[in-house]
C-alpha cells in the first residue's frame, strides 16, 4: 500500500484520527514502528508522532496541538501527512 491507500484504509475503520495518532493500528498493516515523537506534557504545544509502516516503506506523520487542560487536539485527517527521513547537518555553538 502507498500513503493514500493506508490513510483510506484507516478512515474506513474509524473516521477519527485520534485513535491512530497514538499508534493503535490494525494488524493488517503489518509491522509499524514509532520513529519520531515531539510535544506533549512539559514538551511544548506542538505535538507530532511519525510512524514507519515497515511492510510498505511509508512514513506517516500525525500532528496536533497539546494543551495541559485538554490533551492533544487534532484538526482531523488534514493533520496526517506522508514524510520521508532526511539527514541534515547543523552547526551549534556551545
Amino acid at each position: 500500500m502507498d500513503f493514500k491507500e493506508i490513510v483510506n484504509f484507516l478512515k474506513n475503520i474509524n473516521q477519527d484520527v485520534d485513535e491512530f495518532a497514538y499508534g493503535d493500528f490494525p494488524k493488517e498493516l503489518g509491522e509499524i514502528k514509532e520513529v519520531y515523537s515531539q510535544g506533549g506534557s512539559d514538551r511544548g504545544s506542538d505535538w507530532e508522532r511519525v510512524y514507519h509502516f515497515i511492510n510498505h516503506d511509508v512514513f506517516i506523520s500525525f500532528s496536533g496541538y497539546y494543551s495541559s487542560y485538554n490533551g492533544v487536539d487534532f484538526d482531523g485527517w488534514d493533520d496526517v501527512n506522508e514524510v520521508r527521513p532526511k539527514e541534515k547537518t547543523i552547526t551549534v555553538y556551545e
